[in-house]
């Protein structure tokens, strides 16, 4: 029984054996390490490689990791940290404990792997590439720099989509990188181009192919549009009738409807409602229909009684009895009235249409209408339905079918039934007009077009049109002209630049005036002086500009030739019978300098419409191309107002005089100005009467 207990306990101590040598190699090893003697401590550790190989790839690790030894190699530094990692899970706990005496634990391997991927990383960015930063947040799926590396990868991925600039580089990216923090902006610059790539003749049949195709592409609702727009741009009955019957799928039928009534409904009587009734039975708003009928054959307008509004006809009698505390006149059939401070809508038999829910409201046009609810700003149809939440900072108008709208604090454009066409990425933003809108980008003006495209990327504080392919811009204190690209058509030397008119343009250098052509040459020279307005006032008016030399006012034409010699003190606007003054003295005369009219006004304007207006002893008025007097000489100002009314004062009071000398408003009102195409609203005291314009007819509310 002694034999056998003597030779299990000599058979535990061989076995013990190994592992006690092993961990005196260890324990040298780290010691060797501690003193800096790499070689002992290298040989050591690889010694004890295969019994301890968690801590012994871990001192090789550090030995390879530093510099201050000739066995320094990253990539040994790198295969040894991750086998210590990988292993250390073997280590029996009390060897565990015994190993910290050396700062060796599991932390320590952490540290340590982590410090030589950082090391990993700044050789990465030395020669920095979207391979390098992906092999290397692959390899180092722990380094803290990782996420540094992928958005470093996806950075210059997406700006090599980008310089490329087709949805096939973009989707090649969305393909590599589908979880990338760009993966959001790829993903539109993707449909933006494949849209524009599949459109690009901006024909009828190939919007029609990228709608077939490309059903999950959001601009398939801006490829409706285009087919709405292309098949209606002659704006007829029968391009929108036939749009119809050939497109019933597309999303602007509804809206197809509507705009063929309205140009059906031009003269909007009962009678031309009965007549559509059975010309287009398939009509889908037939209650609407019925109400237009009841309500299409009668005109009103605003009235006041006392506080309150309501309207009248035509002849002054009261339709709607005054009740409301501000009201608009009827567009689209609807009028805006307000209740205790609140906004709806009413019809012309005075139905509540749309409630009072808004602290703000304008008129119809062409089936919306701009609300307000507590400074936020929506929009309307004629039902009530909002087609924007009024969640809007500010909206503009709808021009060429888009609006700009600012919510939070950048603005971007929608389409007519609230889609957003361009996304919110302007710290300002204009109307649309002939294609392109002006935007600011931070402090920086551009130009886009109507897909949000730059037409003149952001360069300047301050660009804006010069012509239709040339912008002026801002330098500092001078103005230049450059084309779409930003390319300088002529350098920022000048003082000020006018936009073009008839393909000349004004320009101020050293304070002299000279003349662009449409293609921004200096084709006039700077000969001629500076006068008040200058902007305005010496701009080309048809194939003519006024300028003034050596104190006189003269007339050139487009290529400079002196139409009007310089002789005259002062010279009104550009006609074709113009205003001059000579020795103190008005006159007119013609395109060949032929006095028409003597010199004999203290005071004359060019003729605009046959009657030029003048002033004879401080007094005004209006005389014809005969020098007849047509208003009478006896009022204090005389105001054009449109072709066939002229507004005159007599001190604080106001009257109307036609085109023909017929006094149409006597002068006993306090203020007179235009609400809407057809009427003028005349105000006195707290009054409102109004001059019907196409019949030239006053007409007074018959309160009873």
């Amino acid at each position: 029984m002694m034999f056998i207990k003597q030779r299990l306990i000599l058979i535990f101590g061989l076995f013990l054996l190994p592992n006690a040598v092993n961990a005196g190699t260890i324990d040298k090893a780290f010691k060797a390490l501690q003193q800096y003697n790499y070689f002992d401590a290298k040989a050591l550790f690889e010694k004890a490689l295969k019994k301890e190989p968690s801590a012994a790839n871990y001192g090789l690790a550090v030995i390879y990791s530093r510099t201050d030894n000739p066995f320094h190699n990253l990539d040994s530094a790198f295969s040894k940290i991750q086998i210590s990692e990988a292993t250390y899970a073997s280590i029996k706990e009390k060897t565990k404990v015994k190993y910290k005496i050396y700062q060796f634990d599991y932390l320590a391997i952490v540290s340590l792997r982590s410090s030589i991927s950082t090391v990993f990383f700044q050789q990465a960015l030395t020669q920095l590439s979207e391979t390098g930063m992906d092999n290397y947040q692959r390899k180092h799926p722990w380094a803290q720099e990782r996420f540094s590396a992928i958005h470093l990868r996806d950075s210059i991925g997406f700006k090599t989509a980008a310089d490329k600039s087709t949805s096939a580089a973009y989707n090649t990216f969305l393909k590599t990188y589908p979880e990338s923090e760009y993966a959001s902006r790829a993903q539109k610059e993707f449909y933006r181009l494949q849209y524009l790539e599949q459109t690009s003749s901006g024909t009828i049949s190939t919007y029609m192919s990228f709608e077939k195709s490309f059903p999950g592409n959001p601009y398939t609702a801006d490829a409706q549009d285009q087919i709405y727009r292309l098949a209606t741009v002659q704006n007829t009955i029968e391009t929108f009738s036939a749009f119809i019957k050939t497109y019933p799928a597309n999303r602007n039928v509804d809206q197809a409807w509507r705009r063929l009534y309205q140009l059906y409904m031009y003269d909007y009587s009962p009678s031309r409602v009965e007549a559509f009734q059975k010309e287009y039975p398939n009509y889908p708003f037939k209650q609407e229909l019925v109400r237009d009928k009841e309500l299409a054959g009668s005109v009103l307008i605003p009235y006041k009684q006392e506080s309150l509004f309501g309207w009248m006809s035509l002849n002054g009698t009261i339709v709607i009895p005054a009740a409301y505390e501000s009201v608009g006149f009827f567009k689209d059939g609807l009028a805006w009235v307000e209740k205790n401070g609140k906004y709806g809508y009413v019809n012309k038999a005075n139905e509540l249409v749309i409630d009072f829910k808004y602290t703000g409201a304008n008129d119809f046009e062409k089936g919306r209408a701009i609300v307000e609810q507590d400074d936020k700003f929506g929009i309307i149809d004629r039902t009530g339905a909002l087609i924007f939440l009024t969640e809007f900072n500010d909206l503009g108008q709808f021009s060429e079918e888009l609006i700009y709208a600012q919510k939070d604090s950048l603005y971007g454009y929608f389409d007519q039934y609230g889609f957003q066409r361009i996304q919110p990425e302007y710290t300002e933003a204009y109307s649309f007009l002939g294609g392109k809108a002006r935007v600011k980008v931070g402090e920086l003006d551009a130009f886009i077009n109507p897909y949000g495209a730059y037409i003149v990327p952001p360069l300047y504080e301050e660009v804006e049109s010069f012509n239709d392919s040339i912008f002026t811009f801002v330098s500092g204190e001078f103005m230049g002209l450059m084309d779409r690209k930003g390319k300088i058509v002529a350098p920022p030397t000048y003082e000020a630049i006018g936009s073009a008119s008839n393909e000349r343009g004004l320009f101020i250098t050293d304070e002299m005036v000279g003349y662009f052509s449409g293609k921004g040459t200096e084709i006039i020279p700077p000969i001629y002086d500076l006068f008040p307005n200058i902007m305005q006032q010496g701009a080309f008016v048809g194939n003519y500009a006024k300028v003034l030399k050596v104190d006189k006012f003269g007339l050139i034409d487009r290529s400079g030739k002196v139409i009007l010699p310089f002789q005259y003190s002062d010279m009104g606007n550009v006609g074709t019978l113009v205003a001059v003054q000579k020795a103190g003295k008005w006159g007119y005369v013609d395109l060949t300098n032929k006095l028409l009219i003597p010199m004999t006004y203290e005071y004359a304007e060019t003729f605009v419409d046959g009657l030029g207006i003048v002033e004879l002893l401080t007094l005004q008025g209006a005389i014809n191309a005969k020098g007849q007097v047509i208003i009478p000489l006896e009022h204090t100002e005389v105001k054009r107002l449109d072709k066939g009314h002229y507004l005159v004062s007599r001190g604080a009071k106001y009257g109307i005089y036609s085109d023909k000398g017929e006094l149409l408003v006597p002068m006993e009102y306090g203020q007179i100005r235009k609400v809407q195409d057809d009427f003028l609203l005349l105000s006195k005291g707290a009054e409102m009467h109004y001059l019907y314009l196409p019949e030239n007819r006053l007409i007074q509310p018959k309160i009873q």
